[in-house]
């Protein structure tokens, strides 16, 4: 998580990460007090399943002492907060609000309950505006842009590869395999990010494989000037078959100029065929 250290904070680090991830969402107080409502009061129908889930990860990965002496020795400071997509908050808080509801013997009991859970949880939660800025309805069934589903469809149509291998725009590189997990991407994502200067992922950028991807960065995504021969030879080294690219991007004579083939245009994408095996 940026900016949160385990070295600055040492015991701290589990309360201030959760408080980022958080934010002013109450649900994981909610949760708790679903578990000992259950446990004090509705003794019958106690979901274990909740309690050992919630007991096992206080005494090991939200355990402070845990965290600050093993996290670190795996490397994982930066994606710890990830932790907190484990604990079951959201199923546990509707397993616990329909049983408080169903523990009403009357209907108007069972009326006014659900009314109260319904304003609870609303009210606990964080609006939608406070997370999202500029919300938009997804575009289709996929919940990836529609320009996304029309060049990976060119892709399988032209080529007979199962597992072709695909510079995307940075646009839709980090969408790509959430629809098509069949292709393989040349740019993976923390090499995108580091060159895109993140503060946050660690790269190490004297190694032949970023500086191959940081070289077909540099023309795909930002339009710099590279060799043209240094240019080949990472999608040769890369084995690149397919590149994305914006219209937008100032680059696209250079390309035809290194080799790639531009097979179809749709609004905002050129797709362009790599013969890299041909160019060994």
């Amino acid at each position: 998580m940026a900016g949160v250290s385990i070295e600055e904070l040492g015991l701290r680090f589990v309360r201030v990460c959760a408080e980022e991830y958080w934010g002013s969402c109450l649900f994981p107080i909610l949760f708790l007090c679903g578990i000992l409502w259950s446990l004090f009061y509705h003794k019958k129908q106690t979901a274990r399943i909740f309690l050992c889930y919630a007991l096992s990860l206080a005494l090991t990965v939200y355990n402070p002492l845990f965290v600050k002496y093993v996290i670190p020795k795996m490397n994982f400071e930066d994606e710890y907060y990830r932790f907190f997509w484990i604990l079951p908050v959201i199923p546990g808080i509707a397993y616990y609000a329909v049983r408080i509801i169903c523990s009403r013997k009357k209907t108007a009991g069972k009326i006014v309950a659900a009314l109260l859970m319904a304003a609870i949880i609303v009210c606990s939660g964080t609006p939608m505006q406070g997370i999202a800025q500029n919300f938009t309805a997804a575009e289709n069934l996929y919940k990836v842009p529609d320009e996304l589903r029309s060049v990976c469809s060119v892709i399988h149509g032209d080529g007979k590869k199962e597992n072709p291998r695909v510079v995307f725009d940075i646009g839709l590189n980090f969408t790509a395999r959430q629809y098509d997990a069949s292709l393989f991407l040349v740019l993976n994502r923390d090499a995108v990010l580091y060159r895109a200067g993140s503060g946050v992922i660690k790269v190490n950028s004297e190694k032949a494989s970023y500086q191959r991807q940081k070289a077909i960065m540099d023309v795909v995504y930002y339009n710099e000037d590279v060799d043209k021969d240094i240019f080949c030879d990472a999608l040769i080294a890369a084995k690149t078959d397919y590149l994305v690219v914006s219209v937008l991007n100032l680059k696209h004579d250079y390309l035809k100029e290194v080799g790639c083939i531009p097979i179809a245009q749709t609004e905002e994408y050129v797709v362009y065929r790599f013969d890299w095996e041909e160019k060994k």
